[in-house]
């Protein structure tokens, strides 16, 4: 023996095929760990957009506040669409319906906690 160190094919095959199941272990480890990341990023979208929407009905209330403040008389209601612009007022006009808690939630895709206020808001002011 001269000190020589050989590895043949068959070796160098193996030792290939262990560090890629290494890495491939290692990949759905962090696909794993990292799963809910893209539903997160995907509602935090969503919240934005509602956010804006929101921010939106609160423009068009100040600026009818300050009109009624102003002492106007005529103040344009905005006009009532079948087509609601949030899960809210969608809710709203459901509960003002009469639907239970159930279904509220349910088809304005809201929580539960969300939709028991807004029936309990609805039957109150009525």
């Amino acid at each position: 023996m001269d000190g020589t160190f050989v590895i043949s094919w068959k070796e160098l095959l193996i030792a290939a095929i262990i560090v890629l199941g290494v890495y491939i272990a290692e990949l759905l480890l962090l696909m794993y760990s990292s799963r809910g990341t893209g539903i997160r990023i995907w509602q935090r979208g969503a919240q934005a957009r509602e956010m804006h929407e929101l921010r939106k009905e609160i423009a068009e209330v100040k600026d009818r506040l300050a009109k009624l403040e102003a002492g106007e008389s005529t103040i344009t209601l905005p006009s009532q669409h079948t087509d609601t612009s949030t899960p809210y007022t969608r809710a709203f006009s459901l509960a003002k319906q009469g639907m239970d808690v159930g279904q509220v939630a349910s088809s304005c895709g809201i929580s539960r906690a969300e939709a028991e206020l807004i029936v309990a808001m609805q039957r109150g002011g009525s």
